[in-house]
């Protein structure tokens, strides 16, 4: 099954720390990655996804799915095949907007702290 990323810029995005965008060198991997670990019935089972952000004290990928909403999730990689389609844990944000107030503004408020 061949799955195609979908489009979107990162440098859109005002990155904070913990937040970093995702290199274009690790985009495949990190789909291969997702794809991997995701058994049926999971969140984004069979979407389009481009990772375009990383935190870079754990596994999460911040991916972008597509003009229709939601369009973003984060995804916590768990580096193993999972079997419950609750795994890999995913939070999905209807916009960009919503993924910066509710995930990364939080996460660098944290880091700081």
């Amino acid at each position: 099954m061949l799955f195609r990323s979908t489009k979107f810029e990162p440098s859109k995005i005002q990155w904070r720390v913990p937040w970093w965008p995702t290199p274009p060198e690790q985009e495949a991997r990190t789909i291969a990655e997702l794809y991997r670990e995701m058994p049926a019935g999971h969140a984004l089972f069979g979407r389009n996804v481009q990772p375009i952000g990383y935190r870079q004290d754990c596994d999460d990928v911040l991916f972008y799915l597509g003009e229709s909403v939601p369009q973003f999730a984060v995804v916590h990689l768990t580096y193993l095949r999972e079997t419950r389609p609750e795994w890999p844990e995913t939070m999905l944000f209807d916009t960009l907007a919503t993924w910066i107030e509710q995930c990364m503004i939080p996460d660098a408020e944290d880091w700081v702290a």
